[in-house]
């Protein structure tokens, strides 16, 4: 009789895991420290009870269960990989530091419109065991991945028909300490490639891989297909930077896998951006207000400031994973009017603003923060107003979802107020 599985962690992917072990007919044992699952411990004696074990993203390679069940040479896997054994069609891989929710969503919707069945899943918020219980798990359908750092860490025994590498910065150093093991832990994808199968890297990973001297062998490093481009509407969402770029890479993979050039044109031009994602929620008489809060690291803030035309009153701050921060700062000085900074790294990023910036505020509270923004780019001529953070948003909210709602309700709630001081130009 098969033992059964050990699926660390009690989440969305977690529960997921263990809803398609028992469609399978085997039992499966939740391990969560929080008490969430049926067991809060794991100890050396536990490893004999199963022949196989799941980790949910949160387990860092340094974890005690984590190193536990690695030092047995037991097979150890995320839930991605876990479900990947039983998709029955082809796997597109998607990751980089930034980018890659876009480009799995248009990739989903340009193979819908090309007629072909797709899902997307893992970390775009729905989970691939869910994916591969549903009906769209069947021969010749797709599974458009996205895929983090923490999902790469234990992708062994994937097999991608094609991977999309958009960008390779500074994000998530408080779990990798450094550069190099942040891009070794997402270029385990590339060992998971089927003989033949499809990779797009964008320039920085190729910069990347030749620093770590990784192997080129059936890569495209892609760069601008003109053709493609000209064909977008104006006002598609990808005529924009860094948006622009994002969609250069999904046509070059696109071209590659030859679907036809007109479904993936006719999704980009319908394509709308999810929430949060540098776009404009507010003017109230010349001032613009812009929600980045998906910009969780200082590459996505820098792109988001690049991309703005006008001035600019920068709202950032959280809690830091790491990185430099003050050559963060010093990047950001230049490209910005104001700085209004809240959370945890605030104190630090003000120290760093300071000499290149003369107009530096900090508050504690995100909604001061908001607040006082609003009224010093009213007395701008025609500000942008950018919630771009930079930082993690776990000091004051569990998502950049929650953040960016709340600075929404935020805005519109001053915009609404009967006679608020930044909307007078407006009456």
């Amino acid at each position: 009789m098969p033992k059964p599985f050990a699926i660390f962690g009690a989440g969305l992917s977690a529960q997921a895991a263990r809803r398609l072990a028992q469609s399978q007919g085997q039992e499966a044992v939740l391990f969560d420290e929080r008490g969430s699952g049926d067991c809060n411990e794991f100890t050396e004696a536990d490893i004999d009870r199963f022949d196989e074990f799941v980790f949910s993203p949160g387990f860092a390679e340094n974890h005690p269960w984590r190193q536990l069940v690695e030092t047995s040479k037991l097979p150890c896997m995320s839930e991605l990989a876990y479900a990947a054994k039983s998709w029955k069609g082809q796997i597109i891989a998607i990751t980089g530091t930034n980018g890659k929710s876009t480009l799995t969503a248009l990739l989903n919707k340009a193979l819908n419109q090309a007629g072909e069945v797709a899902v997307s899943a893992g970390n775009i918020g729905y989970p691939f065991s869910d994916a591969v219980l549903s009906e769209s798990n069947q021969e010749g359908a797709y599974a458009v991945l996205e895929i983090s750092s923490f999902q790469a860490e234990l992708a062994d025994g994937m097999e991608l028909d094609a991977l999309l590498w958009t960008n390779f910065a500074e994000d998530h150093l408080d779990r990798y300490h450094s550069m190099a093991r942040y891009f070794k832990a997402k270029a385990k994808l590339f060992d998971c490639l089927k003989p033949n199968a499809i990779c797009v890297v964008g320039p920085q990973v190729a910069e990347w891989m030749a620093n770590q001297r990784k192997a080129f062998d059936g890569c495209s490093i892609a760069h601008e297909v003109a053709d493609l481009v000209l064909q977008l509407d104006a006002d598609s969402v990808f005529q924009r930077f860094p948006y622009s770029k994002n969609f250069s890479l999904a046509a070059e993979l696109w071209c590659l896998m030859d679907l036809p050039p007109a479904a993936l044109i006719e999704a980009a031009n319908a394509f709308v951006l999810p929430p949060h994602r540098l776009d404009v929620v507010a003017e109230c008489g010349s001032v613009r207000f812009w929600n980045d809060s998906k910009a969780t690291n200082f590459h996505a803030t820098l792109a988001a400031l690049r991309s703005i035309d006008g001035p600019i009153v920068w709202i950032g701050g959280g809690r830091a994973k790491g990185g430099d921060v003050e050559a963060f700062a010093q990047q950001v000085g230049p490209q910005v009017n104001m700085a209004v900074l809240y959370g945890e790294v605030a104190e630090r990023l003000a120290k760093a603003l300071k000499g290149s910036l003369g107009s530096v505020h900090v508050y504690e509270c995100f909604d001061h923060a908001i607040a006082a923004a609003a009224e010093f780019a009213a007395k701008v001529p025609h500000a942008n107003v950018l919630l771009s953070p930079g930082f993690a948003s776990y000091d004051q909210f569990d998502s950049f979802d929650a953040r960016g709602k709340n600075f929404n309700d935020m805005v519109l709630s001053l915009k609404n107020a009967r006679k608020p001081s930044y909307c007078h130009s407006i009456e």
